[in-house]
């Protein structure tokens, strides 16, 4: 349509116009509200239409000329990447603005609290005379300057900050102890997303957590200006991991070095990522910081547990019962002369432990035999001062149970036609590890009458069983076909089998009468729809003049279904109600005696 009007318009000799533009902050915290205002390059037609859209955002107020937003919030610290758009109908006018959401969160710095690992990255920015060189192409966004005065979006390579700039502190080395001229990063911070330092990490290992961290310190001298803020940022093959909240980074006097940081964990089959330490700041005065010996390390527990000998494995997976191999090992020094072992078991994820009996080395065996999840870990400690201990990462084991839900599926023969229909299988893989994919496999048995006895829902096609009975002779049995289906995880092999009845009814019409006389004498007491009962899981409502319901039942029984004339205990009055049913198959099988029709609702008249 915005096409063709634009077509239209240049037709008749309108203006073909371009893109206008849409005046406002592209830079906002989330949540906040802004109103934005849109330069066309005509002015709108006076009959024109003009629609503002928002994405990640809700459009609080528009008219031709403005609009007012207030921009989404994201759980975590993540941000969000926001557009506005607006279009002139008559004119064919549009114009666009896209807006970074930025997530102000701030976090407390959080580092190892067990044994740090190899570094897989360390940065000291090396050592020499000033100015040190530019850091590698693509290891930054900001501008290289040789001259120790940076301004915004700029850094330097320096051993030393002496003399740079009258309201810096004068750092006259870099944070290395006897790091002879080591150099540090000074950068000037602007009012954009800039990456300070960013590197590839390869051959990370899943089971551990890392630690991200830098030694920074504030240059500003006298604490006038704004401070710098920071995030430690992981971006992995599929994009965004993990991100810190804001760390600022106060000032102190005299100078000082800080050291900033935090723990994540990789997600699974992650073994490469990108690291960034970023920008956070939303204006040019002041955020001048230096940056030093970055780090990027494993953190390992105390001592190590594993599924596997040798090499951290924290997952196994079985199916109804099954054993497992226990290992553990010291990742460095033994901190205890005499050290003693017990395996802890925890079957509620962790909220409490008991000791596994007999399990007591390096290296135990275990069976559960019930489904479950269940986790182990390695206590060790001082044997001659138990008080003295320390414990390993967890362990989990799911130990799953494939379970297929019996049931009964009720198909009718409606107007004694033959009988067809979805046959659908529920189950469900307890104690599933949701960190991996699922598929499963459907197996019906017997595959008599069945279109595919391979697939889930199946489909049933039953021969007739001839003409149906009349409203008002006795019920027809349903003929029950029984089946199994077995239902079989295609990851570990769980499989789970349930009995299928596929009901097969052949039903009488339902005949709804038309007045009844709830007075006592035994004598047409009760208001029912006949035969409801021979449709399970229909429904049956009854309302009164105001439009409330005060009766309504699923059955299953004809009983279940009838109205005695009173709400809440009450008798209802003399007068007319209304009724509806939804029956759960063969729509049309309805005798209504208050319309003469086979329509599912009508009227009933109370008579006392």
């Amino acid at each position: 349509m915005k096409h063709l009007l634009l077509v239209l318009s240049c037709l008749v000799s309108l203006p073909c116009l371009a893109d206008g533009y849409i005046r406002g902050p592209t830079r906002v915290a989330q949540g906040q509200i802004e109103t934005y205002y849109v330069d066309w390059p005509s002015p709108p037609h006076n009959q024109s239409i003009v629609s503002w859209s928002v994405y990640r955002g809700t459009l609080l107020s528009g008219d031709r000329g403005s609009a007012t937003v207030q921009w989404d919030s994201a759980e975590g610290t993540e941000d969000l990447v926001g557009s506005l758009d607006v279009y002139e109908d008559i004119g064919g006018q549009s114009a666009s603005i896209g807006v970074d959401l930025l997530n102000t969160a701030t976090s407390e710095s959080s580092f190892c609290d067990g044994i740090m690992g190899p570094a897989a990255v360390t940065m000291d920015f090396g050592s020499g005379a000033n100015p040190g060189p530019p850091l590698p192409a693509g290891a930054t966004t900001y501008e290289y300057n040789s001259i120790c005065a940076i301004s915004p979006n700029q850094y330097t390579r320096t051993n030393s900050s002496v003399n740079c700039r009258g309201p810096w502190h004068g750092i006259p080395e870099d944070h290395t102890p006897g790091d002879t001229n080591g150099y540090f990063l000074m950068v000037d911070a602007d009012d954009h997303p800039g990456e300070f330092y960013r590197t590839t990490v390869n051959g990370l290992t899943p089971a551990f957590k890392y630690e991200f961290s830098a030694w920074v310190g504030n240059l500003d001298r006298n604490g006038t200006y704004e401070v710098p803020r920071i995030r430690f940022v992981i971006y992995g093959p599929s994009g965004f991991v993990a991100s810190s909240g804001d760390i600022v980074i106060q000032p102190t006097s005299p100078f000082q070095w800080q050291k900033v940081g935090f723990m994540f964990d990789l997600p699974p089959g992650v073994t490469s990522v990108d690291v960034a330490l970023v920008n956070r700041n939303q204006n040019n005065s002041g955020n001048d910081l230096v940056i030093d010996d970055i780090s990027f390390a494993p953190c390992y527990p105390p001592i190590i547990a594993s599924f596997q000998n040798g090499g951290v494995v924290d997952r196994s997976h079985t199916c109804n019962n099954g054993a497992v191999q226990l290992h553990a090992w010291w990742p460095s020094t033994i901190p205890f002369a005499t050290p003693a072992y017990q395996w802890q078991r925890s079957p509620d994820n962790g909220g409490s432990w008991a000791n596994i009996p007999g399990s007591t080395t390096l290296h135990a065996s275990h069976s559960e035999p019930t489904a479950g999840i269940f986790q182990y870990r390695m206590l060790s400690y001082e044997a001659s001062n138990p008080s003295r201990s320390v414990v390993s990462n967890p362990l989990t084991y799911f130990v799953q149970r494939l379970v297929v839900t019996p049931r009964t599926h009720h198909l009718y023969a409606c107007n004694g036609g033959i009988t067809s229909g979805q046959l659908p299988v529920s189950y469900q893989l307890e104690y599933r590890d949701p960190s991996i994919p699922r598929t499963y496999s459907t197996t019906w048995s017997p595959a008599t009458y069945l279109n595919n006895p391979n697939v889930n829902p199946t489909y049933i096609v039953l021969p007739s069983l001839g003409a149906s009975p009349p409203p008002n002779g006795p019920p027809v049995p349903a003929v029950n076909y029984v089946y199994s289906v077995t239902v079989t995880d295609n990851v570990h092999g769980c499989s789970g089998s349930g009995q299928q009845i596929v009901a097969q009814h052949n039903p009488r019409k339902v005949a709804v009468p038309s007045a009844f006389t709830p007075n006592g004498d035994g004598l047409n007491d009760l208001f029912r729809p006949l035969n409801l009962d021979d449709y399970p899981g229909s429904r049956f409502y009854i309302y009164n003049r105001w439009g409330q319901v005060i009766f309504s039942s699923q059955g299953p029984t004809l009983l279940d279904y009838s109205w005695n004339g009173k709400f809440n205990g009450v008798d209802q009055g003399t007068g007319t109600y209304v009724w509806r049913i939804e029956m759960s198959d063969c729509f049309g099988n309805i005798i209504n005696g208050s319309t003469g029709d086979n329509r599912p609702s009508g009227t009933v008249t109370l008579i006392r």
